[in-house]
């Protein structure tokens, strides 16, 4: 098992993996792209009260495969792309603020490594003080450039298709959401993602170039509580001092936008 320990850290949580033959069959991880390599340019311009995590990016082989289980064939193993997770620092801000990465669409190395997927976390920074006492949680942008399923990016929505570069300036508000378990977490909405036009999980077709300036209403915050007693439908609270119930787990965006 150290075989498989070793060479699938922070990977896919939904492959079930079978151990490789032994480390010798391992693949080459080793990212070796040509000085001239195409590259897509991830940049960040972030209100001061937020920070940006390190990018998650994700490289495929089709050379370097693995076996994974699969309940439809006699051996119950088939065969699917390696994949190579990555964490990429964007660089120092310049005087605007702005961060960026260039990210390698080929990845080259022994397995030909190809650029799958890019992931974006942004977050409120704990040391202010709506944090205070609270368990903060990233709002992801998920950017696939292949078909390939990315499960990583939980909250981020449906895939929807993009063509070209891609300017993302979502309005985001801050959501302060108690738990029954006294848990209290605080994370930046930007609408139910189960709406194409809020989805923060995109599909992209020639981009080079994205750019994510999100804009920030940090006094429009809305608070979700449980029903007290339960059960019963969760319970907004608007910065305004309205009240409504929520839909599933999300407050209702529409009333932010016309608030801020």
């Amino acid at each position: 098992m150290n075989c498989l320990v070793k060479t699938l850290t922070a990977l896919l949580p939904a492959i079930v993996v079978f151990p490789l033959s032994g480390c010798a069959s391992r693949p080459d991880y080793t990212l070796a792209p040509s000085a001239d390599a195409e590259r897509v340019t991830v940049a960040v311009t972030l209100p001061p009260e937020t920070e940006v995590l390190p990018l998650d990016v994700l490289y495929r082989s089709e050379t370097c495969r693995k076996e994974v289980y699969d309940n439809t064939s006699a051996s119950h193993v088939t065969t699917v792309r390696g994949v190579n997770p990555r964490l990429v620092a964007l660089g120092q801000a310049d005087s605007a603020g702005r961060r960026e990465a260039k990210i390698a669409i080929n990845g080259g190395g022994r397995c030909g490594w190809r650029l799958s997927a890019i992931r974006v976390d942004i977050q409120l920074k704990g040391d202010i003080p709506l944090a205070a006492g609270r368990h903060i949680i990233p709002t992801s942008y998920v950017f696939g450039f292949d078909d390939e399923a990315y499960g990583s990016g939980e909250g981020s929505g449906r895939k929807r298709e993009a063509h070209g570069d891609l300017m993302l300036e979502t309005e985001l508000f801050p959501m302060i959401t108690y738990h029954r378990d006294h848990e209290v977490n605080l994370k930046l909405f930007g609408g139910d993602p189960d709406y194409e036009k809020w989805s923060r999980h995109y599909r992209l077709y020639g981009s080079r170039q994205i750019t994510i300036n999100p804009l920030l209403h940090l006094t429009k915050t809305v608070t979700i509580t449980p029903p007290n007693p339960a059960p019963g439908d969760l319970i907004a609270t608007y910065s305004d001092g309205s009240i409504g119930k929520v839909r599933d787990i999300y407050p209702d965006y529409n009333k932010l936008l016309l608030m801020k």
